[in-house]
């Protein structure tokens, strides 16, 4: 499912600055590049699960992103999302790259992922520029972040 999602973002995000996407059209596409039918289904939901996170009523959304805190994770989201991968969280939301807000929508998008076992960070950092890219209030920080992650003249993440 993750292979998906990222063959969509990296196909997509300079085509579309929205990523809507014509579902049928995707769906052959990948199903000619060798994705199952079943797989590529439950990509196509947590983007739109991604698209629908942006739609939190503006007030409660104000108040948490003008809120600090401390994020204690539970076992279950502490098997899927690496200590290393909980650090770099912690780390770009100390740099005021993440909002409390878009920290919950990174932890909720990678434990909504369909995976058997914990993240690589190299594939949290692509997550946390998918919800970035996909918030319209997070412009500066989608920027921000691209510019420490990303090897311009190679196309390469670190």
């Amino acid at each position: 499912m993750f292979e998906i999602i990222m063959y969509l973002f990296e196909s997509y995000i300079q085509v579309d600055q929205t990523m809507e996407l014509d579902t049928q059209e995707v769906t052959d596409e990948l199903m000619q590049e060798g994705f199952q039918k079943s797989e590529i289904n439950k990509a196509l939901a947590w983007l739109d699960n991604l698209a629908n996170m942006h739609n939190q009523e503006p007030q409660s959304r104000t108040i948490a992103e003008k809120t600090t805190s401390h994020r204690i994770y539970n076992k279950i989201e502490q098997r899927q999302i690496s200590l290393e991968s909980r650090n770099y969280i912690s780390y770009l939301e100390e740099a005021k790259i993440l909002t409390t807000h878009t920290r919950e929508m990174v932890i909720d998008c990678i434990m909504s992922l369909d995976s058997d076992g914990e993240l690589i960070l190299e594939d949290v950092k692509w997550l946390i520029l998918m919800v970035l890219f996909n918030d319209p209030v997070s412009d500066d920080a989608f920027l921000q972040l691209e510019s420490m992650l990303m090897d311009f003249e190679e196309g390469l993440i670190h």
